[in-house]
């Protein structure tokens, strides 16, 4: 970037990208502000959270009602309670299909984020597993 550009911040230009009135121009892509109320930017996507937000949520239920049984501190304890939330969601379709959506909409990382527990990576490869199955 140019030092005229980065000097005009207060203008048009933040990284060469234009900002104008209700029209912003972030990464090349258009949108007015007001458009993203309620939706979160995961990656280059923006996304509905509340999508993502209800699949975490129904998989730290899961995650807590079931954890009583399973050491999460060894692999073996994280695997077996990952396939155990596993067998819950594909008994449940309508978790099943809030965790797919989830993926697809924000993708892997911010799943695993929203999650927020040890078990989150091992549990969002095997609910890939759905997608590409």
């Amino acid at each position: 970037m140019t030092d005229e550009k980065q000097q005009n911040l207060h203008g048009d230009y933040v990284r060469g990208d234009k900002f104008t009135g209700d029209k912003d121009t972030v990464a090349g892509n258009k949108m007015k502000t007001g458009d993203v109320a309620g939706d979160a930017i995961a990656g280059n996507k923006i996304v509905n959270s509340q999508n993502l937000l209800q699949a975490a949520q129904d998989i730290k239920a899961l995650i807590d009602q079931l954890s009583d049984n399973y050491d999460t501190t060894t692999q073996l304890g994280k695997m077996g309670l990952s396939l155990k939330v596993l067998e819950s969601v594909e008994k449940d379709p309508t978790i099943k299909s809030r965790v797919l959506n989830a993926l697809k909409e924000a993708g892997t990382t911010a799943v695993e984020e929203a999650i927020a527990h040890p078990i989150a990576k091992v549990l969002v490869a095997m609910f890939n597993g759905y997608i590409d199955g």
